[in-house]
Formats: C-alpha cells, sequence, structure tokens
C-alpha cells in the first residue's frame, strides 16, 4: 500500500492550520521572511522566469502530450487532475482567503499575470506537484526528480512572488500530490 495518499491529505490538512488565528500569524510572518528573502534579484527573474510551470495550460500541454503517447493514461491523467482542479476551486470560492499582496503592508504583487481568485489552496502548486507525480510515474526516477525540483522553485516561486502564502502552497502540494495519486491508482488498478 502506498503512503503517497497519506503524505498528500497530511500536507493538505496541515495547510488548513492557517484557519487557527496563531498559526495564520506565524504563516504571515513565514510568508514575510520568504517573500523579503526570495522577491530580490537574482530570485525574482528565476521566478518569474519558471511563473508558467505552475498554470494550467502547460498542464493541459501535458496531459495532451501523455494522451498522445499513451491515450488511457492520458484519460486517467485527466480525471485527476479534474477532481484536484475541481476540489481547489470549490475550497478556494468557499474559505476565500486573501491574497498576501491584498492584505499585507509592503508586499508586491510581483507575477507576470494578476490574480482575481483567493489564496488557499494553491493552484499553482497543486499542478506543479500533479505533473511531478505523473512524469515520474511514466518517465522515471531521474525525470521525477528533476521536476519534483523545479515544483519545489514554481511553490517557492509564488511566495517569492507574493501571490500566496506558505501554508497556500503546502496544502495545493498535497492537493496535487493526491490527485497524481489518484490517477495513477485508477490507471494501474
Amino acid at each position: 500500500m502506498s503512503i503517497l495518499p497519506w503524505i498528500s491529505v497530511s500536507l493538505f490538512l496541515g495547510g488548513l492550520a492557517y484557519r487557527l488565528p496563531s498559526i495564520a500569524r506565524l504563516d504571515e510572518i513565514l510568508f514575510l521572511y520568504l517573500h523579503r528573502m526570495l522577491s530580490r534579484p537574482p530570485w525574482r527573474g528565476l521566478f518569474r522566469t519558471l511563473w508558467p510551470l505552475g498554470t494550467t495550460p502547460v498542464t493541459l500541454m501535458v496531459l495532451l502530450a501523455l494522451t498522445l503517447y499513451k491515450w488511457h493514461a492520458g484519460l486517467y491523467a485527466a480525471l485527476g487532475y479534474t477532481l484536484g482542479a475541481s476540489l481547489e476551486r470549490l475550497i478556494k470560492v468557499k474559505l476565500r482567503r486573501a491574497r498576501p499582496f491584498a492584505h499585507l503592508l509592503d508586499v508586491e504583487m510581483l507575477q507576470p499575470r494578476h490574480p482575481h481568485d483567493p489564496s488557499y489552496p494553491s493552484g499553482d502548486a497543486l499542478r506543479a506537484w500533479f505533473l511531478v507525480g505523473i512524469l515520474a510515474y511514466f518517465l522515471g526516477t531521474i525525470w521525477g526528480m528533476l521536476s519534483g525540483g523545479l515544483a519545489l522553485l514554481v511553490s517557492l516561486g509564488r511566495i517569492a512572488l507574493g501571490v500566496h502564502h506558505p501554508l497556500d502552497v503546502l496544502s495545493g502540494s498535497g492537493l496535487g500530490l493526491f490527485s497524481a495519486w489518484f490517477a495513477l491508482a485508477l490507471w494501474s488498478g
């Protein structure tokens, strides 16, 4: 039995701790520390360059490529992604957490495109970590490690660019890994 679903659910639930006022304050303190450190050159340029890797179009292109490679696998991956993206949207609408740049003083939004939805959970981290799970399975350990490093940078980039708190990213990462596990469980089940 795989421990991935347990780890991913734990990451997602851990991110929900922001609902406790004392944890929310610690999340803001950690955000401010990381944002100040990572939003300076050369990091800012790196994170702006990597920004597209967490977006929906990149995820859809990878899903299309997987479908062309193995159409059943692409179908199951698309189902897993649809589940994750639907949960992310539902949770965002229900919890409506403000983005850091919208409520913290001296935080500038540095992302190329202005987000208009709530902050929690991070859909960008969801997509990045979903792709890690899928790519690691189909392309092997080396690609999994490389894509994991990129997903970590994409996730940190969302903090550096001022659009997500650390716990938003943690929960989005968990949701993405769970969605990948779900897709792969369907595929191999």
